[in-house]
């Protein structure tokens, strides 16, 4: 049976920085926000809380969807993502990330990035990153659908 996989892409904004991480990889540094696949029978704001926690030792709470997307890969058996973009705010007092993060993750680097700096950050899908800087900055921001993403290898 083939399924619709769904994850979640998690930005948290502190004291005027983005939580991002870095994922372990043998070529370039991947940067990423948080997130990943909500599992089955958890709820989007329990996945959000598990997944920061995973790559950063993060607590953080779910305040607001930022837009919703999809991924899909015609290749092989094919593969559908749906993914939710979400605002999430720190909780607790702990603000510094675990470096590698937790539970064998695979994560290299997890750090807070001036704003200016993610703006400029070449390893940041450009797409992701103006809707980010978009959903932190304008008045009036809705959430959305941001289309599909078509992947063929």
């Amino acid at each position: 049976m083939k399924a619709i996989r769904m994850r979640v892409t998690v930005v948290v904004e502190h004291q005027g920085a983005i939580l991002l991480i870095r994922e372990k990889s043998d070529g370039k540094p991947c940067y990423s926000l948080p997130g990943g696949s909500v599992e089955f029978l958890e709820t989007i704001p329990e996945a959000v809380r598990r997944e920061v926690w995973e790559e950063t030792g993060l607590l953080v709470e779910f305040e607001r969807m930022l837009w919703v997307d999809e991924r899909i890969d015609t290749a092989g058996e094919g593969k559908h993502t749906i993914g939710i973009g979400v605002l999430a705010r720190l909780v607790g007092e702990e603000t510094a990330p675990i470096p590698g993060g937790l539970d064998d993750e695979e994560i290299d680097w997890a750090g807070w990035v001036p704003v200016e700096e993610f703006c400029t950050c070449p390893e940041y899908n450009p797409l992701r990153r103006e809707q980010v800087i978009q959903a932190l900055t304008k008045t009036g921001y809705i959430p959305g659908y941001i289309g599909s993403h078509s992947q063929q290898e």
